[in-house]
Formats: C-alpha cells, sequence, structure tokens
C-alpha cells in the first residue's frame, strides 16, 4: 500500500485569461497537473511552452510557475503528500519537475474525480482506496509515457504522429464539445479521409468509434460514481440527445442508462454514501 495522502485537487477547472500560478518557493507537498489548454511555464529559470495533454509532477519545494498560452488556464491537478510519491514517481519512471507528454490522459479526469470522491465519502479505507487510485493514475501515466510509437511507421507518418497524440488527448479531456471527425482533420490540417486512414493507423480504431467508446466509457464512470441523473451524465460526456444516448448505450452496454444508474444507485445504499 503506497503511503500517500490527498489533500485537495480538481479537474477541468478553468481560469481567467493572464492568470498565473506563481510560487518561487513551491510547496510543502507534491503537485501533478494536467494541462488542457497550450500553457507556459518556467522550468529552471526558462520559459517552455507546453500543449494540451502535457503534465508536470512537481516535488515538495520546486519552484512554480505556469499559465495558459494565450487563452485562461484549464487543467486538471492534485495536491498529493506522503513518503510514498517518491517511490510511485520512480516506480514509474515519471519525470519530476519537467514537463512531459503521455501519449493519451483521457484518463486523467476521471481517475481524479475517483480519487476526490474516496476523499469526501466517508466511506471504510477511503484513504486506503484514493492512495491506490493515486498509483493507478501514476502507472498510467508511466505506462502512456513510455509506451512505445507504432512501428513500422512511414517517415510521413511519423511526422504526423506526435500532433495526432495531442489532438486525440484535446478530444478525450473535453469531450463536452462538439467533436467530429472533420473537425479534427481541420487540426491536423489535413483532409477527413486522410485523417481517418492515420487516426486509424495509430490506434487501430476509427476517431468516430474511439470518440464513442471514450465518451460511453465516461458516462459509465459518472453513473455509477456521482448522482447525476442519465440526461446530465450523457451531456456532460457529449451526448446532445438523451434519446440518442439511451438507445447507444443499450445497445453497447447491454442494458438502458436508468437500469444501469439504479444498480449503481442500489450499491451505493447498500454499501454506504458516495
Amino acid at each position: 500500500m503506497p503511503n500517500i495522502s490527498v489533500t485537495m485537487g480538481a479537474w477541468n477547472l478553468s481560469h481567467p485569461l493572464d492568470f498565473t500560478v506563481s510560487r518561487p518557493q513551491g510547496l510543502s507537498e507534491w503537485l501533478f497537473v494536467c494541462f488542457r489548454v497550450p500553457v507556459e511555464l518556467k522550468i529552471d529559470g526558462a520559459l517552455v511552452r507546453g500543449e494540451a495533454g502535457d503534465c508536470i509532477l512537481y516535488e515538495p519545494g520546486a519552484p512554480q510557475w505556469y499559465r495558459g498560452r494565450g487563452v485562461g488556464l484549464d487543467n486538471d491537478w492534485l495536491h498529493l503528500d506522503g513518503p510514498g510519491m517518491a517511490e510511485v514517481a520512480r516506480r514509474y519512471e515519471l519525470p519530476v519537475n519537467r514537463l512531459f507528454r503521455p501519449r493519451d490522459v483521457g484518463f486523467v479526469p476521471g481517475l481524479i474525480q475517483a480519487v476526490l470522491h474516496e476523499q469526501t465519502a466517508a466511506r471504510p479505507y477511503a484513504d486506503h482506496a484514493a492512495a491506490l487510485l493515486v498509483e493507478e493514475l501514476c502507472l498510467r501515466l508511466g505506462r502512456a509515457c513510455h509506451a512505445d510509437s507504432p512501428m513500422g511507421l512511414t517517415p510521413t507518418e511519423a511526422s504526423h504522429y506526435e500532433l495526432f497524440q495531442s489532438i486525440r488527448a484535446q478530444v478525450h479531456q473535453r469531450l463536452r464539445e462538439p467533436w467530429d471527425v472533420p473537425r479534427m482533420a481541420s487540426l491536423a490540417h489535413l483532409s477527413v479521409p486522410r485523417f481517418a486512414v492515420l487516426y486509424k493507423r495509430f490506434y487501430n480504431i476509427s476517431p468516430v468509434e474511439d470518440l464513442i467508446r471514450v465518451r460511453l466509457s465516461y458516462a459509465q464512470h459518472l453513473l455509477t460514481n456521482t448522482t447525476m441523473s442519465v440526461g446530465e451524465a450523457a451531456a456532460q460526456s457529449g451526448f446532445d440527445n438523451v434519446c440518442h444516448f439511451s438507445r447507444l448505450f443499450r445497445r453497447r452496454v447491454g442494458c438502458a442508462p436508468r437500469h444501469y444508474h439504479r444498480v449503481a444507485a442500489g450499491s451505493w445504499a447498500e454499501h454506504g454514501p458516495s
């Protein structure tokens, strides 16, 4: 069991233009930040540019300075304490005090929500559950950082790969927005057919299917771990039509979302408040 405690955190926290985090002496605890927008940071006195989907893990006492780059700051973050955090960071080879870009960060908001949910749920072993979720977060970040790019890419394909990583991270982190393939393709400055072919090449899934899967997964998380209604969970996951969401959910998950939600609510009643 990692000796880690969570002191505070947030997901999808937005700030106005020119909002800047500036802590010359750092914090007395660890800070993990995952950025949802382009940012600029000061690292070792140098100004560094980051993109949506980039992350940083500050150790205690490390200077912190960052802000949105031309936009308001929008990020997910956790304050973490305890001697186990250093060991977990080493175990999963996470860079410390410098920017890193995982291959995928779509899982970050959901895991942070789950961590904070444990902190407020007052259920038995909540601290242990939160610590394990933090370790899962670090494990998945480490895996996403060190995963190799697809093998056998042509030079042209490889030149597109990093941009596709950034676009996919944006899509997965901003599910409520009206994404479609033409919009994604425009971010890559590619035609829709070419974008779709490269997306399937890189991720072994079409962009439409990938978006559907991650939206449904996030909706399941909301229906299981929050008190949101089916309509609210659908909207938060990017479905603007509840009837379409319900039909798709039933076809893909095997039951209606209302039934799925009732089962989850029954589990809460049995095991305690959530």
